[in-house]
Order: C-alpha cells, then structure tokens, then sequence
C-alpha cells in the first residue's frame, strides 16, 4: 500500500462554500428511473440536470460539446444545461448565486472535502460501485471500467467526515473531471543551440542492451557527454545533478536566460520518501489517536530496498525491493534490515536542493554544519557546511509573468507544468521554438562510467485534479450520476482529450498510439509521459488538511524572501512564521 493512501487524515483547503448554494437544483420529482442492469427506464418526461463549470474559451467549447453529446444520446429523457463560469472567484459565485444552484458542478480536489464537511455533497459511492458492477455484468455496455482506470483518479476524491480519512473504504464525494500530472517541458530550440542531441531511448532497453553487451554498455544517464558529444535522453528522468548540470549548460550555450524553472518542491522530497508533515499516532490524551508532525527540515535520512533484497518488516510493515520505508518505521530499523537497504537524502537536504534552484551561485543558501553528522556525505568534502546557490531558476521576484508564459515566450529552456498547458504552448510557441516534454527528476547515484545507477530513488511528484460533484439535496440524483458517469466514461474522457488540456484516465485511452491523448494536435511529441507519471503522481500538501492555516504563513515566507534570496534557509527554520506551524498542526487532532 503506497504512503499515499496510509494517510490517516485528509481534507481540503478552506473556502467560502456555502450549503445555501445547493437550493436552486433542477426541477424535483422527475428523476430518471434505472433498471437491474442501469439501463435508463423509458420515461414520457424530461429530466433537467444543471451544471456548473469553470472554463476558459478553450475548455468551454469542449464541456459544450460533450453536454451536447450527451443530450443527444438521452433525448426526450434527460437534458443538461451547462453555465461556464469564471475560474476567479468560483466559490465565492457558488454562495452568491445559491438560489440557482447547480445539481452537478466542478470542485477543485482543494475544495471538496471541506464542501463534504459542510455536508453539502452527495454520497455517490453506492452510484460508483453500481455503475462498476454494471460494466461488468453488461460487458462494457453500461457504466464505469473501474479495472482500466489510472491509479489516484478515484480514491482522491474519498473523504470520510468522521474519522477525516481517505481510504478506500471511504465514502466517494465526488469523481474526476480530470488529472493534471506534472512533466519536465522543454524547448528544442535551446538544445539545438547549444548541440544538445535528444534520443528517445527507455531505461528498460538500455539495461537490456547493457546486459547483452557487457564490453560496450550504454550510459544510462539522461544528460551525458560522449565522443565529444553532448546527449539529453527524453525518456529517462533526470537525476537531480543532472538537472543542474543541463541547466548550466543551456544557460551558458543557448540563448535561454534560465535552464530550469519549477516552483513545487514536492518532486525533491517524495522522490526520496520525504515530505512536509508526516501523521504519528500517540496514546496522548490530547489527540485523537495521533497529530500531524511538521516535518519540512526533517534531517534523518531515509532507506530504500535494495532492488535485489528480501522484504524486510518494521512495526509489522512489510516493504519489498524498491521501496521506501515509511517515517515513522525508518527509526526502527536494525543494523541487519539497514544492510537490506540503500540510504537515500533526508527530507531537509531535498528541500534544500529545490531552493538552491533559484539562489545565484555563491548565495549562501543553509549552513549545516552541526546539523548532519556527515556533511560532506551528500554535500561534498569541501563543503564544511555551507551550501550555495546554483543559479539556474529564475527567482519569483524577476519574473513579471506566469510561468507558462515565462516558458512559451522562450525565457527559459525547460519547465514543470501540467498537461494542460499543452494547448497553450501549441498556440503559442512559433518556430524556432518547439517544446517537447520528459519525465519528473529522480534522486540516482550512477556508476563512474555512468552505465549503471547505484542508488536511486523512486518516481515521485505531485499531480493535480478537477472534480465532479453532486449536489447534496438535488431532486434528480439518477440523471445527475448518470451526467457524471458520462464525463468520467470513455467517451466524455476521451472528448476533453481531443480539446488538448487533459489527461484520460483510462490506461486505453492514455496509452493508445493512435488515440486524441498522444496523437491530438496540441500533444507533446512524447506525451506519453504524462500518461506514465499518473501512476506515481499524487496529489499535493494542499490536499492534506482540511484548511490551509498550517501552510500560509511559512509558505509565503517561503515563496518570497527564501526564494527570492534575501533570507537563508537557517533564518528560515528560526523565523516565527515557521516556528508557529506545529502549534497550529496540533489543532487538527487535538480533543
């Protein structure tokens, strides 16, 4: 079971959603009936399902057709009437125009768990398991595959109001729109430039090649020199190093101002099994059952499984080769269980390389001495606790645009976005420029010759989400589920494919070759990699707790006078904002 789903307390951030807003539903005691098999009862009446959405002119025309599709297929039966709405202010709408409320609307993954606490949403979970019940019995006719599903599209959007979990076995709020995975884009043009040669070649097949040619292996790094020769390979993620080093070498020979720009320091921290709060369970008696420990700077280190190991067991947990122990099993572990594995950064040192991004080279950025026993163990022998700057991402303060538009207008040479950002740099990017995408970094030590990784990580990083939801007291529950159950089917994914901003979350869809996924017009050369990154990607802090009063204050610190550079991380760790934050984790489990 992934560390995703152990969590034991979920919600979502706060917002001004009121229970008013569900009132104006569509018109009461006309519900579309179903029979054994969830085929619709035929009906001498028309059902009405309202629909709100957020849109810009691009998504609009697609929920336009795809509502279209689907009043034409339930003619005289069902009919949705769709109301875009501006992205701004969405909640804030929800409230002011409650009166006309919707039956089925958006609700960003941020949002719906404090909507369910309100007990403003439908439990659609007996809906969901029908319909997947229905799918099979019916051969494919009727409802949801749930075995062809994406990981993370269902269980994101379970919430459980008592206990504040999101399990499996959890009630379903709502049901995916939409997955927004993360990806490395990047601009050819900057490559050619600095003679960047791009290969499209598998880490699998180059192991393969490797092992049937012993004398005369492959590299396996995804940024290399060779023969004189500098080389990117698209299809393997890029170590942290390796980052670096290309992000250098990009500024230094091409024309990009900066060679990299993320904002989310998430891909740092899960790829080595870290992250900013971690839930310990206690028998205190002022928490129920355990409190949610602020673990941003945590300094212990963390273990994979070796990939050749035995399973090893702690506290009764069971871990398999390639995975990482979890924190509150790390401390636990023997000398003998230590041997099974590889010792991978700590949560602090992940966090550190991602601000290290931004800070020119020569800023000093944290001192650990103190800190770690061994500092020159990941930072180097000269480092006698002192880390700098590599300057390679643009600070927040310099950029005075967004940073998709920093990308498309040729700012910087590559970038961490969603897959919805495709379309915009299709329309957007004129020739020379062409972007293209790769895989999320990855912490891996490489062998001398580079043909062999020694250490690694695992795929780790965040990815977005938009859900569907019903309105609690709609009239006409049937006709809503079964408007939901479209956008979620194959044909609705597969529709809001074609319009080029998501991802289908079907493994069929995603990974067609000749499908709107990989072959549409605004896809990336190799968008496939989005499609692989929705196997490991989960959602983000802000999906954690139900509120984000635990990480407005250090965030902002964060995102400003840490990244910007006027503030070390040392004076980042001892300022009141970040000292404050325990206390106000202590409050989402105290009795």
């Amino acid at each position: 079971m992934s560390k995703w789903y152990k969590r034991t307390l979920t919600a979502a951030l706060a917002a001004t959603f009121s229970l008013s807003f569900l009132a104006g539903c569509g018109a009461g005691g006309d519900d579309i009936q179903f029979d054994d098999s969830g085929n619709v009862i035929p009906s001498d009446k028309t059902t009405i399902i309202n629909f709100w959405g957020w849109a810009d002119k691009y998504e609009e025309a697609v929920f336009n057709q795809l509502v279209a599709n689907f009043n034409k297929k339930y003619e005289g039966v069902i009919r949705v009437n769709y109301t875009p709405k501006s992205s701004s202010g969405y909640s804030e709408n929800f409230v002011v125009n409650m009166i006309s409320g919707p039956d089925v609307a958006y609700a960003d993954e941020r949002y719906f768990k404090s909507y369910a606490d309100q007990d403003a949403l439908y439990d659609v979970t007996e809906f969901y398991d029908k319909s997947v019940a229905n799918y099979r019995s019916s051969g494919g006719q009727n409802g949801l595959d749930a075995e062809d599903m994406l990981p993370y599209t269902v269980n994101r959007y379970r919430y459980n109001v008592e206990t504040t979990t999101s399990l499996e076995s959890d009630p379903l709020y709502g049901i995916a729109k939409d997955l927004a995975p993360t990806a490395i884009y990047f601009n050819t043009r900057f490559f050619d430039q600095a003679g960047v040669t791009i290969i499209d070649e598998t880490e699998e097949s180059i192991e393969a090649y490797n092992a049937a040619h012993p004398d005369a292996k492959k590299k396996i790094m995804a940024f290399y020199e060779e023969g004189g020769k500098r080389y990117f390979n698209k299809a393997v993620a890029m170590s942290w190093q390796e980052c670096v080093a290309l992000s250098r070498f990009l500024q230094e020979n091409s024309d990009a101002d900066k060679g990299f720009f993320t904002e989310w320091w998430f891909n740092y921290g899960f790829s080595v099994g870290g992250d900013c709060i971690e839930y310990v369970p206690t028998d205190d008696s002022k928490f129920n059952g355990g409190y949610w420990k602020f673990t941003l700077a945590d300094e212990s280190k963390n273990y994979i499984v070796k990939d050749d190991a035995q399973p090893i067991t702690v506290n009764g947990n069971t871990y398999g080769a390639g995975e990482i122990v979890g924190y509150n099993d790390k401390a636990a572990l023997t000398a003998d269980m230590k041997a099974s594995c590889n010792q991978l950064p700590s949560q602090r040192e992940a966090f550190t390389e991602f601000v290290r991004l931004s800070q020119a080279e020569g800023q000093l950025v944290d001192d650990v001495k103190g800190v770690y026993s061994s500092v020159s163990e990941f930072y180097g022998a000269g480092a006698d606790g002192k880390i700098y700057g590599y300057g390679v991402t643009p600070d927040p303060q310099s950029m005075s645009e967004n940073k998709n538009s920093y990308f498309s207008s040729g700012k910087v040479a590559m970038l961490v976005s969603t897959a919805s950002a495709q379309r915009q740099f299709t329309e957007n990017m004129k020739s020379p420029n062409k972007f293209d995408v790769a895989p999320m970094l990855v912490y891996k030590e490489y062998s001398e010759d580079g043909t062999e990784v020694l250490v690694h990580g695992v795929e780790g990083a965040h990815s977005g989400s938009v859900g569907i939801v019903m309105n609690k007291e709609t009239k006409n529950p049937n006709a809503a589920w079964l408007f939901m159950e479209y956008i979620a089917g194959k044909e609705g994914q597969e529709i809001q494919a074609q319009g080029g901003f998501a991802v289908p979350y079907y493994k069929s869809l995603a990974y067609d070759k000749e499908g709107a996924f990989l072959t549409g017009a605004y896809a990336a050369d190799n968008a496939v990699v989005f499609a692989k990154a929705t196997a490991y990607e989960t959602p983000a802090d802000w999906w954690y707790l139900k509120n984000k009063e635990w990480i407005d204050d250090w965030a902002r610190v964060l995102n400003s006078d840490v990244r910007n550079g006027s503030m070390s991380l040392s004076g980042f760790y001892a300022s009141k904002e970040y000292l404050s934050t325990q206390a106000v984790l202590d409050t989402y489990t105290a009795k």
